[in-house]
């Protein structure tokens, strides 16, 4: 199909990603995002070796490891500080040939961007619809604007308007808990040295370092979903929740400004049939959106925009290279999403004497078997 144009809604990591890809096999692509400016969009993640690879197919990886931070160990903590699991995640690069690194989600973004040919991505503009037939598929922005092509790519997120038109009956599954997010510049030595989830009872805390400046936070609470606060309220509910557990928690909590917190409700989407229909298709958190219990949704949305190119490259029509994309694809983000939702039902229980337990078998699991599902996911190399 080389030669074809190709529209990719939405300018996230997997469809910027998908947007390099197609440009180095020579297709015309356009990517349209709806956010009129891009700035210091969300907080950090976790790339593991696997989204490496993909990067370093795309010619991007060594600047992606010199703005981010080269993981060396990862540890799971009672919410008093004592170590439950301690394992040195710098293994995984002599094992893979490639490291774990934390980045901001910015700095990412900007990468992929400057990867891009001059005039891609075009800001402000929201997909309203699209409709197609035997010869293209047409996408109409809420601006009036419209542009065609021979294939459009839904990488629009979890919320997805490509999605809602494909397949409406494709429901979010809310997990239980939300979480909260920041990213705070400290001196503090021990929050600067630290990678690692603290868990609690329905509450979890996880410090991640994202450059010699900066530690990402994240924190998770089993609640109703659907709550609205204030950054003040925000950052004062999570004083509360999170005022006896060990430090650096306290420390990170009071450096961040409270405005800068973030709140979301934590969903996914349970694995679903497919993700095509004619001359459209699905990716990233459109497609396999995943609960960030294994840091594989940045992940895996690479692997997809990878797979999809090289399938529309390599395929004589866009119906067998869809075809493809989705066989490639769709047993391995299934699993990502049904064992990250179950780690996440682990991580956020209530009852006194299951935490207990909890803690108890993964003090004593071997570091072996307690990695067997990580090195599964990150071990992969999709390039190959």
């Amino acid at each position: 199909m080389n030669k074809a144009k190709v529209i990719i809604i939405g300018a996230g990591v997997g469809g910027l990603c998908t947007a390099i890809a197609l440009q180095q096999y020579g297709f015309e692509v356009k990517v349209y995002e709806k956010v009129k400016k891009l700035g210091e969009v969300g907080a950090g993640l976790t790339l593991w070796s696997n989204a490496l690879h993909v990067l370093r197919a795309l010619g991007v990886a060594d600047e992606v490891i010199a703005a981010g931070s080269k993981l060396q160990r990862s540890q799971i903590r009672a919410n008093n500080g004592e170590t439950l699991f301690d394992a040195r995640t710098d293994e995984m690069e002599t094992k893979y040939g490639e490291p774990v690194v934390a980045i901001h989600r910015a700095d990412l973004h900007q990468i992929l961007i400057n990867a891009l040919k001059p005039n891609t991505l075009k800001l402000d503009m929201n997909c309203a619809k699209f409709e197609q037939d035997d010869n293209k598929v047409t996408v109409h922005f809420e601006n009036g604007e419209v542009d065609s092509a021979d294939v459009l790519i839904g990488a629009d997120g979890i919320h997805s308007v490509v999605r809602k038109q494909m397949f409406p009956e494709v429901q979010l599954r809310y997990s239980g808990y939300t979480a909260w997010r920041g990213v705070v510049e400290t001196e503090n030595e021990a929050a600067l040295g630290l990678t690692s989830e603290s868990w609690g009872r329905g509450a979890r805390f996880g410090i991640v370092r994202v450059d010699k400046k900066r530690v990402y936070w994240f924190a998770t609470r089993n609640q109703p979903i659907g709550e609205k606060a204030t950054g003040e309220q925000k950052k004062s509910k999570l004083l509360g929740i999170f005022s006896k557990w060990h430090k650096p928690i306290d420390h990170l909590l009071d450096s961040t400004p409270a405005e800068i917190i973030l709140q979301n409700d934590i969903c996914d989407i349970a694995p679903f049939a497919s993700w095509t229909k004619g001359r459209v298709t699905l990716l990233g958190d459109a497609a396999h959106s995943t609960t960030p219990n294994m840091g594989q949704g940045a992940c895996m949305a690479m692997e997809s925009a990878y797979v999809l190119a090289r399938a529309l490259n390599e395929e004589s029509d866009y119906r067998s290279a869809l075809k493809r994309y989705e066989r490639e694809r769709h047993e391995r983000t299934a699993w990502i999403t049904n064992t990250s939702w179950s780690i996440g039902k682990g991580g956020q229980v209530e009852n006194p004497l299951l935490i207990g337990l909890r803690n108890f078998i993964v003090k004593i699991t071997p570091a072996g078997a307690m990695q067997r599902n990580l090195h599964k996911a990150t071990g992969y190399d999709v390039t190959k």
